[in-house]
């Protein structure tokens, strides 16, 4: 289970721990809940993708999210690539080029 610490889009925004903001991966089913509230929920498989610098329109260092995250059998989504170190889980998705870009990072709960 993952509580979100920052989110970066057009705007910022850092959220203290309690806030409510809640992702969860348990076998291939994942649940998104807002102040215990489930706002959404199904399945996801992960899949290797190395074109995370092209999709993000931004500078990845090679060998950085390397992993796309597909959920709901939904491929031709928006592709939304993750990290993974220590405590935390970050997720990147669109291109920050064109303010279509946002980064969630996560702290294990």
């Amino acid at each position: 289970m993952w509580e979100l610490r920052n989110a970066v889009s057009m705007l910022s925004s850092t959220y203290p721990p309690g806030n409510g903001r809640i992702i969860s991966f348990t076998g291939n089913k994942y649940e998104m809940k807002e102040n215990g509230q489930v706002i959404r929920s199904g399945e996801f498989k992960v899949e290797e993708d190395l074109t995370a610098s092209e999709s993000t329109c931004l500078n990845i260092a090679t060998g950085k999210y390397t992993n796309r995250i597909i959920y709901d059998n939904n491929a031709t989504a928006t592709k939304t690539f993750f990290e993974i170190s220590e405590n935390k889980l970050t997720i990147v998705s669109g291109c920050f080029a064109v303010d279509a870009g946002s980064s969630l990072e996560y702290e294990r709960q």
